[in-house]
């Protein structure tokens, strides 16, 4: 009798094992980089560069393969980066990113490898340093601080698309120094500042295997809970496939391959990046979405960099909450682009939109008629009596990964439960907004998962959508 016990229990931990494996094998875990990634829900990327100050439309086009002519243009007289970095602690960011290097080259900092930089500037004699002002400043307001590099197209380097022209000795020279040149700003950059949430190659940094410089070892020698924002070898995120600031439902934070759209594009720019936009279920990799869009975005407009006179374009904050709720609330974190003027400020109508906007964030989604949390297969709240209900807020423990595939949720009237939603994916946040309802239980049913559900949060709300 004892054997037959001590062989069912070791058939027992031997299941329990390979359970725990399963799990672990397909609900992918993310990084303390992603979970703070999607924990901050907001981050701002501030756009700044020399033609900020020609007094000019921009140009992407034509700044990508123009050099500027007078790079002491550059003389942002009142540069505030606490103001900047004020702005959005008061609109309830968490994260913030500056572009160290953009389209013309020119690096916003006091760079030993690249002479093309804050050093060769009349401004501050010489000496100014944005990135460590920023940096600072992120610091000293609680901002998790981010770097954008941008090495892919370089006008005073003459690099177009990570390569310099040419099919002889001369273009080879040039793009072996190019590469050198890149991979010392990165050590730079990365080493300098102390601990960073994110570093963004935008348009991705090709890796040796395609001729360009090998990032990736000098980012995980100094910073080993980072975002790497992408080449071909590593991406901890993935864009979400357009720059409106939304992704549509659903959009998983899982993915098909271990990189987002730099390999495998025959698949992945397939049907309008259907796959970056809604992720892969079935994923093996960690890898969510981020929607990403300028505040300057409304009226025609889509401006990352401070242009004159163009205030019209200030997205309405009815809006930005529509982004948010289609964004923050679809499973991925929002990144806004904010414009520094040629004085080296924020424009005053931007930062009264942002705290307008975090205002309109926390009336809606501050103070929920009730809450609850819980596991297995259904959750309850149940009111002291019937209320008007028009919105609900789900949040899946995602340090325990993505398990839920399939939910419903229900509400009790007068005359028995009502559906009012059923859905897929919950990941980091689901917003449900609808008319209001009178209910006295509200029910959430998983109807699917991969291990057991983990519900770390659900609210209902009963707000004005309007005001």
């Amino acid at each position: 009798m004892r054997k037959l016990y001590v062989f069912a229990l070791s058939l027992f931990l031997l299941s329990t094992t390979i359970l725990k494996a399963q799990i672990k094998e397909v609900v992918p875990i993310p990084t303390k980089a992603q979970l703070d990634w999607q924990n901050a829900e907001l981050v701002a990327v501030f756009h700044y560069d020399l033609h900020v100050f020609d007094g000019l439309k921009y140009n992407q086009a034509k700044n990508r393969i123009t050099p500027i002519e007078d790079y002491n243009m550059f003389n942002p007289k009142h540069l505030d980066t606490d103001q900047w970095i004020k702005s959005i602690k008061d609109a309830g960011f968490k994260m913030a990113i500056l572009t160290a290097t953009h389209e013309t080259g020119f690096a916003l900092y006091q760079s030993d490898v690249n002479p093309y930089c804050l050093k060769a500037l009349n401004w501050r004699d010489g000496k100014g340093d944005l990135v460590r002002d920023f940096v600072n400043s992120c610091k000293k307001y609680g901002i998790k601080p981010g770097i954008y590099v941008g090495i892919r197209w370089n006008s005073f380097y003459g690099v177009y698309d990570f390569k310099v022209n040419g099919d002889n000795d001369f273009e080879m020279n040039r793009q072996e120094h190019y590469n050198r040149v890149c991979e010392g700003m990165v050590e730079e950059l990365m080493s300098r500042y102390g601990d960073l949430a994110i570093v963004w190659f935008d348009g991705g940094a090709h890796g040796p295997e395609k001729g360009g410089a090998d990032i990736l070892p000098i980012v995980t020698k100094y910073q080993k809970d980072i975002i790497f924002y992408h080449n071909t070898q590593r991406a901890d995120i993935r864009w979400g496939g357009s720059e409106s600031g939304t992704v549509p439902y659903p959009s998983w934070g899982t993915f098909t391959f271990p990189y987002s759209h730099s390999t495998n594009q025959e698949v992945i720019f397939k049907n309008n990046f259907h796959l970056l936009k809604e992720g892969d279920p079935n994923g093996k990799y960690y890898m969510p979405a981020m929607s990403d869009a300028p505040l300057r975005g409304y009226n025609g407009r889509h401006e990352w960099f401070w242009e004159p006179e163009d205030e019209a374009g200030i997205y309405p904050l009815n809006k930005l909450m529509h982004m948010y709720c289609n964004s923050v609330g679809h499973n991925t974190s929002l990144i806004i682009g904010l414009t520094p003027n040629a004085d080296g400020l924020l424009p005053e109508p931007d930062v009264l939109r942002l705290k307008e906007w975090g205002n309109e964030i926390k009336r809606r989604f501050s103070t929920p008629i009730a809450s609850t949390s819980g596991t297995g297969k259904a959750i309850n709240i149940r009111l002291s009596k019937a209320q008007k209900i028009n919105q609900i807020v789900l949040q899946e423990d995602i340090s325990k990964g993505e398990r839920v595939r399939k939910f419903k949720l229900e509400g009790k009237t007068k005359s028995g439960w009502e559906p009012i939603f059923e859905g897929s994916c919950i990941g980091h946040k689901f917003i449900h907004s609808f008319d209001d309802i009178e209910y006295s239980r509200v029910k959430l049913s998983i109807l699917e998962s991969k291990g057991e559900a983990q519900i770390q949060s659900m609210e209902i709300f009963n707000v004005e959508q309007d005001k």
